[in-house]
């Protein structure tokens, strides 16, 4: 009886070791698997933490491989909205200084409708469109649906807000101005397109440049706000506009202008707290159909016109030539490969 006693315990005692040993393996695979998880994310952006509950619950980790590098989404989280108004070395001139009138529709005709381009569309063109539709929809419409906030603005303007992932450089095709109140004049032709006659809430654009250099604001959300200036490329980009028509034979970008461009866009690579140390950036395919590295992380918007037949000529200028004015003083200390 001991004897069959003795056995029994230390069968009992064995399959106690075993069970702890079990639960201490558990534990420590699920360390090794959290820990693996917080090192993706530390490599995205070593200012997330990983004990937020709000981007646990948002499943970011599932989204870690499709997330770019040089995005910083803690900045993202912490300052959407936020007005950029410039700084010490930058003077952007807001929209309160140059007196839009946000009351516009008040006493003016405005559209019941929202301005749609697709309505301008071929059957061609149209076909392409539903392409580039069902590519979001396939490829990027969880990962913006897993970042989007929302914020009224003083103007009680609803906007939406996404990370920003690339720069989008455009010319307003309208008149080229030096002169204060002549800009003043075509900011407000520029905002009553939009908002009058398009139907949109606010100017397209996020910031726009006269041939004087002055840097205006436009659009009010503040950073991240979602622009309206790129068919199915408005979501994660920064709009900047030339205001002229800079299309061969026409207007030509003034040194102002050039300086205030290279100003703007090295002052929201900072206020954004964009890494662009590496050489290439994981950026949206013009299609949708997918990522790509590219070293373009500033665009011209021609660049992501794959709708039209005959494509935009919007910037005007050739986006190349766009960037080997800029880059240079951006990517001062890297190499960078230009096309």
């Amino acid at each position: 009886m001991k004897r069959f006693l003795r056995t029994n315990i230390k069968y009992i005692f064995s399959l106690l070791i075993f069970f702890l040993l079990g639960i201490s393996l558990g534990l420590f695979l699920s360390f090794l698997q959290q820990n693996s998880f917080n090192n993706n994310l530390a490599q995205l952006n070593n200012t997330v933490s990983h004990n937020d509950d709000y981007f646990l619950n948002k499943n970011i980790s599932s989204l870690i491989p499709t997330i770019p590098p040089h995005v910083n989404l803690s900045d993202f989280y912490k300052t959407y909205g936020k007005r950029l108004l410039g700084d010490k070395n930058i003077e952007i001139i807001s929209r309160e200084e140059w007196g839009v009138d946000e009351n516009i529709c008040q006493h003016e005709q405005c559209s019941l409708q929202e301005y749609d381009v697709s309505n301008t569309f071929s059957d061609e063109e149209n076909q392409k469109a539903l392409l580039i539709e069902n590519n979001y929809l396939k490829n990027f419409k969880q990962y913006d649906n897993t970042f989007l906030q929302t914020k009224i603005q003083s103007n009680n303007v609803l906007y939406y807000y996404l990370p920003v992932e690339e720069i989008v450089i455009h010319h307003t095709a309208g008149q080229f101005t030096t002169n204060y109140n002549d800009s003043i004049k075509e900011l407000q032709k520029i905002y009553y397109l939009h908002h009058v006659k398009r139907g949109w809430e606010d100017i397209g654009y996020h910031y726009l440049i006269d041939g004087a250099g002055r840097i205006f604001e436009g659009n009010r959300g503040g950073k991240y706000a979602v622009g309206i200036h790129t068919y199915y490329h408005n979501n994660g980009t920064l709009s900047i506009a030339l205001m002229g028509d800079f299309r061969p034979g026409h207007d030509e970008m003034s040194e102002p202008m050039k300086q205030s461009l290279i100003k703007l866009i090295q002052y929201l690579i900072k206020e954004y707290h964009l890494d662009i140390s590496a050489n290439k950036f994981y950026l949206k395919k013009p299609d949708l159909s997918g990522r790509e590295w590219t070293p373009n992380i500033i665009k011209g918007h021609q660049e992501l016109d794959v709708i039209r037949n005959i494509p935009t000529s919007c910037p005007g200028i050739e986006p190349q030539t766009l960037r080997n004015i800029i880059y240079p003083y951006l990517f001062q200390n890297n190499k960078i490969n230009l096309k």
